[in-house]
């Protein structure tokens, strides 16, 4: 594709007409801008319009059509694929509509597009209050939504789409569109699982749920040589889980942290991750666990900010990942040998498998109720190779797709979006079953017939 020649003349009448900043590869603050979560993506845009209101969204996306420049997205910048960056292209980047309001009465946040997770905690939990947010606390709000929004109080809380009352848009067109379930309900059904197909969310408002000063949460850790029967006791203890916890089967080497017997630290074994707002609750529901013999645990009560920080660090900002995730049923015999046979290989260091209960309040919202597909499994597996150094990257990738391949034949078909690298139309398709595959591409050609938004797990308009 041939360049794009862009004046600087054209640059400068967008920062005439632009309240926020405007950043571009001659400007100091240009490589710092331009960094997204992913280490391993290095990309390099022709400009980088940070918005300070809604209008500028507007006026970046009239600037971006006009110039013929791709548009890229970013609110938290955590696209696995670097979707929020491009190359000779311009991001639009909302990190600066952040605001979060809170009414306690009515148990409600309005989120701005911008806004990461630790943003929203630090305003509902001070009032008792939650919504399901993403597992690391610098994901993005907007981001994680749009693509369904799994968390840690998915199973009784249901997942962060579930979650959302309205959503205000910057349509392809330019204009500024409220979904809810009263206007633009087409475009509300989409959203909640269809990914950043359909215009840029400026604003969400969610219904929040009661949550206590702690909720229980932690993990125990087991020794590799456990795992096929840990699997087999895990799979009889997520049939019968209470929905108030929900839990994550994991395969990593446990941190250096105080509560980590020394001889463990960076040793890598299972980990069972239960997170509940009742400790009551939980402590009678894990007591299968606990009863087949972890090498140490960690539970207890803790503040639920805690809690969403636990992944923090070993997915800080800057990591270099290559990512692969599938939906499956269940531990069968078949899946536990899979897996037992791919952790065994996993390179030492940083990389990890993460398999996420899912059930609960999520299966019990009808299938075609939103875009999101992936209610009726049991499991989302997520197999992220993690280097530190580029002679790492081959062998971890390898490790990812190996895995990912291995577990393939065994899966539901399809996976999450917010979890999926550069997917084919195919394996959407399979993601979301053909109907909704093309209910959700009518509503594209609907909302953005040019494909203006295709920087995403992109589905392409029905023409």
């Amino acid at each position: 594709m041939a360049q794009i020649r862009l004046s600087e003349r054209e640059v400068e009448h967008l920062r005439d007409d632009f309240s926020g900043t405007v950043i571009t590869p001659d400007d100091q603050a240009y490589d710092e801008a331009r960094k997204v979560w992913n280490g391993d993506i290095d990309r390099s845009p022709r400009v980088i319009a940070f918005c300070a209101n809604t209008k500028d969204v507007q006026t970046a996306l009239a600037f971006g059509r006009r110039s013929g420049l791709q548009i890229a997205v970013r609110s938290g910048g955590h696209s696995l694929a670097g979707h929020s960056v491009v190359d000779d292209g311009l991001v639009i980047d909302l990190r600066r509509l952040n605001q979060v309001s809170v009414d306690p009465e009515a148990r409600r946040a309005v989120v701005g597009g911008g806004a990461i997770w630790s943003e929203v905690d630090g305003a509902t939990v001070p009032h008792g209050l939650a919504v399901t947010g993403g597992h690391v606390t610098h994901t993005g709000v907007a981001a994680l939504v749009l693509g369904g929004g799994v968390g840690h109080l998915m199973r009784g809380f249901g997942l962060s789409s579930d979650n959302l009352i309205s959503a205000e848009l910057v349509t392809a067109d330019g204009q500024l569109r409220e979904a809810s379930a009263s206007k633009n309900d087409d475009l509300f059904w989409a959203i909640r699982g269809g990914g950043g197909n359909f215009g840029i969310a400026t604003r969400l408002e969610f219904q929040l749920h009661p949550i206590g000063e702690t909720v229980f949460g932690g993990l125990l850790f087991y020794a590799p040589e456990q795992g096929p029967d840990l699997m087999r006791v895990y799979n009889q203890f997520a049939k019968s889980t209470p929905d108030e916890v929900t839990t994550i089967l994991a395969y990593l080497a446990a941190p250096p942290a105080p509560f980590v017997p020394e001889q463990y630290h960076f040793k890598p074994g299972y980990a069972v991750v239960v997170v509940s707002p009742d400790q009551e609750v939980a402590e009678n529901a894990v007591k299968p666990l606990r009863d087949f013999g972890p090498l140490f645990e960690m539970l207890a009560p803790m503040p639920y900010p805690f809690v969403q920080s636990l992944f923090d660090e070993s997915l800080a900002p800057g990591t270099k990942v290559y990512w692969k995730s599938h939906y499956f049923a269940e531990y069968s015999d078949d899946v536990i040998a899979a897996i037992h046979a791919n952790t065994a290989k996993m390179p030492a260091g940083p990389s990890q498998m993460i398999n996420l209960q899912m059930g609960g309040a999520v299966a019990r919202v009808p299938d075609d109720a939103t875009a999101f597909a992936g209610r009726s499994a049991g499991f989302l597996g997520m197999f992220s190779g993690i280097w530190e150094e580029a002679d790492e990257r081959d062998a971890a990738v390898a490790w990812s797709k190996g895995f990912a391949d291995s577990l393939a034949p065994l899966s539901l078909g399809g996976t999450y979006p917010n979890l999926a690298g550069e997917e084919s139309e195919e394996r959407l398709i399979a993601s979301y079953g053909r109907e909704k595959y093309a209910r959700l591409a009518r509503i594209k050609t609907k909302y953005d017939p040019d494909n203006v938004f295709r920087l995403n797990q992109n589905i392409v308009p029905a023409h």
